[in-house]
């Protein structure tokens, strides 16, 4: 794994250590080597995520734009939000987790409603402070627990490392395995809408779930 060469003022950058063999860190350029191969050892990531640009099979361009596009991100805003999730603080990279302000749309008063408004700091108008997880872990490491430990790790973070009142997760309602790890992390099932996904050409039924932290 190459050097992350961010500037060091970056908040929330880690390491962070969630157990004894799991660690979440910045992704890196030379982490689109294993994203490609990750996603394209089957179709199970880019069928559970929404994005239309994770398709199967994944193009190595996309891989290089993701990894780009995180190093990018962080740069511009100052604060981490996207983790390489890996088995030993340089390790290769086994899966994703972020956490970004919650956004959804017609959706966010469903999810929503009831959090306390905070005013962000430089900012004259108030919003709703909810914070909106996002995950995949390789097919390889599926079934070992992993993802579960991260998302309740990562709900901590969503408090102490971004202020979040209250988070919200949502995965494809026939995803049991998703359901399951936002289950055991204590979050609550909670109203999500369907959602027309471009990549399938159909409208999928949503499961969302919610926690106040």
């Amino acid at each position: 794994m190459s050097q992350d060469t961010t500037p060091t003022h970056i908040r929330s950058m880690g390491p962070f250590q969630v157990d004894v063999d799991i660690w979440l860190t910045p992704v890196v350029p030379s982490d689109a080597d294993h994203v490609f191969r990750l996603i394209n050892l089957n179709s199970s990531i880019a069928n559970g995520l929404y994005s239309s640009a994770v398709t199967f099979p994944f193009p190595q361009k996309s891989a290089i734009a993701f990894t780009d596009g995180c190093v990018a991100r962080r740069t511009k805003s100052g604060q981490e939000t996207t983790w390489a999730i890996r088995q030993s603080a340089d390790g290769p990279l086994v899966g994703i987790f972020g956490i970004n302000l919650f956004d959804h749309g017609d959706d966010a008063a469903l999810i929503c409603d009831g959090v306390p408004e905070v005013t962000p700091t430089g900012s004259s108008e108030k919003e709703r402070h909810c914070g909106d997880l996002g995950y995949w872990i390789s097919p390889e490491c599926a079934g070992q627990g992993i993802m579960s430990r991260v998302v309740a790790y990562g709900l901590r973070l969503a408090r102490q490392e971004f202020g979040y009142n209250r988070v919200h997760g949502e995965c494809w309602k026939d995803n049991l395995a998703s359901q399951r790890v936002m289950t055991r992390a204590g979050m609550r099932p909670s109203p999500a809408l369907p959602c027309f996904v471009a990549k399938f050409n159909t409208t999928k039924e949503v499961a969302g779930f919610v926690i106040d932290l």
